[in-house]
């Protein structure tokens, strides 16, 4: 229905501002133009335009109605690829709050990974600490005990040559010969 319309009114407007042509050309004196030769154009201009619209008609019809669904089937893809963008933003979107979500869960665990591991840390640090003050403890005990047993021996050598010095100073040979032959006693009698 639109379509007749639109070529009627194609075929009208020429037609119309061809009569007013003619007319006007009509009117003035000494014009070329004669009624008959105007009514031959008129003539000509329609059957001109009744074989146009003839053979025009269906590549027309067919062109506008392609068109129209060439338009329809765009405007649908592109409906369809928008509300594909739409979902595609909503699931990125959907995508960029879970990954923020487990980048919260990653930093918590990372935290708790950290203050597990500075625990271990310090836990180990303080045994080894124990360990050196114990090492620290039982070199200093070893070394207290030389010591001890250095001085007990200097003690030991220094008292034997206090008492050899005093039994030089004080045995006479009167003394030696008498301990000789209490020992040369003794021995004689254990035989």
């Amino acid at each position: 229905m639109r379509h007749r319309v639109v070529l009627l009114v194609l075929i009208s407007l020429p037609l119309i501002l061809l009569l007013a042509g003619v007319a006007q050309a009509a009117t003035e004196e000494g014009s070329p133009w004669t009624t008959g030769k105007q009514v031959w154009r008129v003539i000509n201009t329609i059957a001109l335009l009744a074989l146009l619209m003839y053979f025009l008609k269906k590549p027309l019809v067919s062109f506008f109605s392609e068109r129209r669904a060439s338009i329809a089937r765009d405007l649908q893809e592109a409906k369809e690829q928008r509300a594909r963008a739409e979902s595609q933003i909503k699931e990125y979107q959907r995508k960029i709050a879970d990954m923020e979500k487990e980048l919260e869960r990653m930093r918590a665990e990372l935290t708790k990974s950290a203050e597990s591991e500075s625990q271990k840390v310090v836990a180990n640090a303080e045994r080894m600490a124990a360990a050196i003050v114990d090492a620290a403890r039982l070199t200093a005990d070893q070394e207290v005990r030389k010591a001890k047993a250095a001085l007990k021996h200097e003690a030991v050598e220094l008292a034997m040559g206090m008492a050899e010095a005093l039994i030089r100073d004080r045995i006479t040979d009167g003394d030696r010969q008498r301990i000789t032959e209490d020992y040369l006693a003794k021995v004689g009698g254990m035989k």
